[in-house]
């Protein structure tokens, strides 16, 4: 129902706005007004008399200073005294002209032409005195000045004391004035004031009568309705917004009241439904409020974690889950609440004795407005893809070893054919031996670091461990590297800092992993580009090295496996005999064995960064 604009809230809110600015206004108004006249009063105080005042006082000044200058002329100085008279001369005309502008006063005209004629007449008898003094006639100069220019002076500082007591006077005037002024100004706009407030109070109180009382009533009985009291009805009988919104929360009560009747059955079958599917899950499924607490869990759970679900329910996770691995995720978790959902590395459990794998996901329950409820916990079985993963390795670690016993016999035929042992060669023959040795080195390539890699998978691999400078490790792994960087014309720098801590490792393995770094980074940089080799104490126990090119970059849908095995990031064109894809895996497998990390940063176009970080303090190596 559309509601007629004299009746609406915005009408009734627009008038009474309207009229308390209109309120302000007036007084406002009269406020200037009445301090208009205040200004006006003193402003005449300032510019006029005050001005007058200071040029009088002023002349009276430089008289003083014209009766020093000839008292150094009587006394000998006749230059010194001379130029302090004619500096004395400037002042007195700048100050007589200041105060010779604003005659606004009655006598003030003709105190000033006095001024002007006994000041000429100063100036003439001066001369004289500067004349016998000029001629050593001191004696004679200052009986001259006692009887003659002694008179002028005195009838100008007179003059000029005159002329700064009528403007005293007028000031005196004008100060009572502007006081009385003063005094009209501030009962006026005191009234304007009390009158001002007066209003508004009225027009506040029957704002408040006409729309906040309704809006109060309507509250009391809304909150009663939302206590539960659907029976009761909104009885406000306006035809404004107010009880249009009465009579819509009447219709909705009504449809409430309804609702509810028909609403507890629907919730308990939709609360078995959830219960029965979150049952059916065959991974383990814990549920928890924001603070920890346990809320379920269902049978997966219960048999993974050996506990019951109605012996943790309602109490912290913390308290029932023993494996730190597990806690430390949901730590993680709520440390970057901004991400739904977080996956984690596998996790092993000794279950009943079997190696179980399972792999924790947290995802996090949030309501539409983005307030955290709590988080999902869900252990995922991955045991059956762990053993075939398991299965894989071992047969590439089987075919490997059987690869390279032919593949060893292979290359060395090839080998005495090249040498022409056996007899001379042909210029196709070569070739195709060439061809031979490129496919037999790229294989031999392949097979060792399939063997490598299933070792390290396998936990086979013996790691030494050395005292070692990660400095020097860099600038050894880099060093085979630099012909090849200067054929292609690609710039390599070492950023190296001082006084790093010591680390422990295996100088061959470590050594390995930056050198295929560093290789890496050349084949995907073209000539005119740079590879920087950054190492550095990032934090009290870990040692950070990056890698970063200005190659042509990796994309996004690449970052998160480019560290799996197998996984190339080729283009058409590219070429790389002998790579399949294992160099950053095995590096993966050496660093997380370190207990470490590595990881990449790039984007297409403008280079890669691929960074590593080490524990300083030595750890044993699983």
């Amino acid at each position: 129902m559309k509601i007629p604009f004299l009746y609406s809230l915005r009408f009734k809110v627009g008038f009474g706005y309207v009229v308390l600015v209109a309120i302000n206004i007036a007084a406002t108004a009269w406020a200037i007004y009445n301090f208009g006249r205040l200004t006006s009063s003193l402003n005449t105080i300032l510019t006029e008399n005050f001005s007058n005042i200071m040029a009088a006082e002023k002349m009276a000044s430089t008289i003083e200073q014209h009766e020093d200058a000839l008292s150094s002329i009587m006394n000998r100085d006749i230059n010194n005294g001379k130029i302090k008279f004619t500096q004395a001369k400037d002042d007195f005309f700048q100050w007589f002209q200041a105060a010779n502008d604003n005659r606004a006063l009655p006598d003030a005209g003709s105190i000033l032409d006095n001024i002007r004629l006994t000041y000429e007449g100063y100036l003439i008898n001066s001369d004289s005195l500067i004349a016998f003094s000029e001629r050593q006639e001191f004696e004679r100069a200052k009986a001259y000045y006692a009887n003659i220019v002694r008179p002028f002076s005195q009838r100008l500082s007179d003059n000029c004391f005159w002329l700064i007591e009528i403007n005293q006077k007028e000031m005196k005037r004008v100060a009572k004035q502007t006081k009385s002024t003063s005094d009209e100004a501030i009962i006026a706009v005191l009234f304007a004031t009390v009158f001002a407030t007066v209003l508004s109070i009225l027009t506040m109180m029957q704002f408040t009568k006409r729309i906040i009382e309704p809006a109060e009533r309507l509250t009391q009985t809304v909150n009663q309705i939302g206590r539960g009291r659907l029976d009761l009805k909104i009885d406000i009988e306006t035809n404004d917004e107010i009880g249009e919104l009465s009579r819509e929360f009447n219709k909705m009560t009504e449809r409430l009241r309804k609702f509810e009747e028909m609403n507890i059955d629907n919730i308990l079958a939709e609360k078995q439904k959830s219960e029965t599917i979150v049952e059916s899950i065959s991974d383990a499924l814990i549920v928890c409020d924001s603070e920890g607490t346990i809320q379920l869990m269902n049978r997966s759970a219960e048999d993974l974690l050996s506990v019951r679900e109605t012996d943790v329910v309602g109490k912290p996770i913390s308290a029932y889950l023993a494996d730190d691995r597990l806690l430390g995720i949901l730590r993680s978790h709520n440390d970057n609440a901004d991400n739904a959902q977080r996956s984690s590395p596998y996790i092993q459990f000794n279950h009943k004795g079997h190696q179980v794998y399972v792999r924790p996901q947290v995802s996090e329950i949030a309501t539409p407005q983005g307030i955290r409820r709590g988080v999902v916990l869900i252990l995922q079985d991955v045991t059956q893809f762990k053993e075939l993963d398991k299965m894989k390795s071992d047969f590439m670690a089987a075919v490997s070893h059987e690869f390279r016993t032919p593949l060893t016999s292979i290359n060395m035929s090839v080998d005495i054919l090249r040498q022409q042992i056996l007899g001379p060669l042909t210029s196709s023959q070569e070739e195709l031996l060439e061809a031979s040795k490129r496919d037999c080195e790229r294989l031999t390539k392949l097979i060792r670091e399939l063997l490598q890699l299933s070792k390290l998978e396998a936990g086979k691999i013996e790691f030494r461990e050395e005292v070692l400078d990660i400095r020097k490790v860099i600038e050894s792994s880099v060093q085979p590297h630099e012909l090849p960087f200067r054929e292609k014309g690609v710039g390599l720098k070492l950023v190296l800092e001082k006084n790093m801590p010591r680390l422990v490792g295996d100088e061959q393995q470590l050594s390995w992993v930056i050198s295929n770094l560093v290789s890496n980074a050349l084949r995907y940089t073209n000539s005119g580009g740079c590879v920087e080799v950054y190492a550095g104490h990032d934090g009290s126990d870990m040692l950070l090295v990056q890698v970063k090119d200005t190659g042509r970059g990796i994309s996004q849908e690449y970052l998160g496996k480019i560290f799996d095995k197998f996984v190339q990031v080729k283009q058409t064109f590219d070429s790389t005999p002998g790579s399949v894809g294992l160099g950053l895996a095995i590096a993966k497998e050496i660093i997380e064995l370190y207990g470490g990390r590595i990881w990449v940063e790039s984007e297409p176009g403008k280079g890669s960064t691929f960074s590593f970080r080490l524990p300083v303090e030595r750890r044993a190596i699983a």
